[in-house]
């Protein structure tokens, strides 16, 4: 078998007020009573709502959500693409120790808004699929939100800090108008 190396990319983008709703959606968060994951994988994440992961009547998305559309739209426009439908989300929460081993998402691009991410918390890892080398997101900080496809396996390694807050999401593009794409 051959490979055929096609580039491909990781957007990453800022939520402009990210200082503005931090402290309300961890407050949500905080305020819940869901509970850790320890996945037989060897992952432990500390606490997550994924099993709710398509209910968007929880509090805390209703307060993200006017944040985070116009940054994902910006994204995904970059792609190329002109829609999107995200269809599923959830927050994971990683106390000192814990971590979500090497996994990939149903769809066709995941993403990561990093809620909590306090200096030294380790970076999304990220394996090509064309060579599998890992590569470490090391270039996000607090407040950034990345994009990329979900077919890509992926990481979260220990957290060897204080609390780190990230919310995932799973999204699939609409199909293209075919005249974007035609000759200007």
């Amino acid at each position: 078998m051959r490979k055929i190396k096609v580039d491909s990319c990781i957007g990453i983008s800022k939520l402009n007020n990210h200082l503005e709703i931090k402290d309300k959606i961890l407050s949500l968060i905080d305020c819940s009573n869901d509970s850790p994951s320890n996945n037989r994988d060897g992952s432990f994440i500390s606490k997550y709502d994924y099993p709710q992961s398509g209910n968007f009547d929880r509090q805390w998305v209703k307060e993200l959500k006017p944040s985070l559309l116009p940054v994902l739209a910006e994204v995904i426009s970059n792609f190329g693409y002109q829609g999107m439908e995200i269809y599923q989300i959830w927050y994971q929460q990683y106390l000192k120790g814990s971590s979500h081993c090497w996994h990939i998402h149903e769809g066709q691009f995941t993403g990561v808004y990093y809620l909590e991410h306090p200096e030294g918390s380790p970076a999304t890892e990220i394996k090509s699929p064309y060579n599998l080398e890992t590569f470490k997101v090391d270039t996000v900080s607090e407040g950034d939100v990345i994009v990329f496809p979900a077919f890509w396996i992926h990481q979260a390694p220990i957290n060897e800090k204080s609390r780190k807050t990230i919310i995932s999401f799973n999204l699939n593009i609409r199909a293209p108008d075919p005249s974007y794409y035609d000759f200007k």
